[in-house]
């Protein structure tokens, strides 16, 4: 995507090492040795499976983009409710990645092939799909003269929420497919389906904590912050569960999986997040 992540704090920069620091060494060793296995049996590149990662790639990336995104204009809107400065060029923007998203979802069902094909086909008439656009503010050609109602941080926010509500029927509509490795390649299926586990866990107490959440509908936007995280959760779930069901993975890839994971925290019944982003492994 064209979106720019800016270098991570210091405070960031210690949680990051921290999380990688509290996985288990010997969990990693083994996923290492299990998934340098399938890398000798699978050596011949496979053109589908490129096509595959580059999709898995860009979606990781695009939910990365536009979470930031929204994270930054709430620091925005925290800090200035009632700031003045429009925002037009990135509300067209954001608009217009909305209507690729659902034109694919609606196309779908009527194209030949696995999701990650029709998204390399789709990529000929619609270049932009899957692109967050970049987070600006109003350039010098946005004058009052050439707009009847200007577009401000909070219009821009709920334009954001649209996007990720979205989004997250754009990974919903992913048909699921059990993954290639499970169950084939001996150890490396056991490391993959250990990880399966351990999300699948993680994505049923998210659900609880939801299903406490009186008044809430999966299609509008969550009321509170609270709501919000746990939203966020369910999708971090969704783009994992999407990376475990490629038909080859890297151990880095897989790492990267458990990496993200181990953001979400559970413990005593509530959610911890740590929305750091993590950029997926090529």
């Amino acid at each position: 995507g064209s979106f720019n992540i800016s270098k991570k704090s210091p405070r960031s920069a210690s949680k990051l090492a921290s999380t990688l620091r509290s996985l288990s060494f010997k969990r990693r060793d083994e996923l290492q040795e299990d998934c340098e296995n399938l890398q000798q049996q699978q050596s011949e590149d496979d053109p589908y499976q490129i096509l595959e990662t580059a999709y898995v790639a860009q979606v990781s990336l695009s939910w990365e983009a536009i979470h930031c995104t929204y994270m930054h204009l709430s620091l925005i809107l925290a800090a200035q409710p009632e700031n003045p400065t429009t925002y037009s060029c990135a509300a067209q923007a954001f608009q217009q990645f909305q209507v690729l998203l659902q034109r694919f979802v609606e196309n779908e069902p009527f194209e030949q092939g696995s999701r990650f094909e029709i998204y390399a086909r789709s990529r000929s008439s619609l270049s932009k799909l899957l692109q967050v656009p970049t987070f600006q503010v109003a350039d010098g050609k946005d004058n009052a003269e050439d707009q009847t109602e200007p577009i401000l941080a909070p219009d821009l926010m709920k334009l954001l929420e649209e996007c990720i509500l979205t989004f997250r029927v754009f990974l919903k509509k992913d048909k699921k497919k059990s993954s290639v490795l499970m169950g084939v390649h001996g150890h490396t299926g056991s490391s993959i389906q250990q990880v399966q586990s351990s999300l699948d866990k993680k994505e049923m107490k998210v659900k609880e904590l939801f299903k406490k959440k009186k008044g809430w509908k999966s299609k509008t936007w969550p009321t509170t912050m609270e709501e919000v995280q746990l939203l966020f959760a369910l999708t971090d779930i969704k783009v994992v569960s999407r990376v475990l069901r490629m038909a080859k993975l890297s151990k880095e890839q897989l790492l990267w999986c458990e990496e993200k994971m181990s953001k979400l925290d559970l413990s005593d019944n509530k959610l911890r997040r740590d929305g750091c982003p993590i950029l997926f492994p090529c």
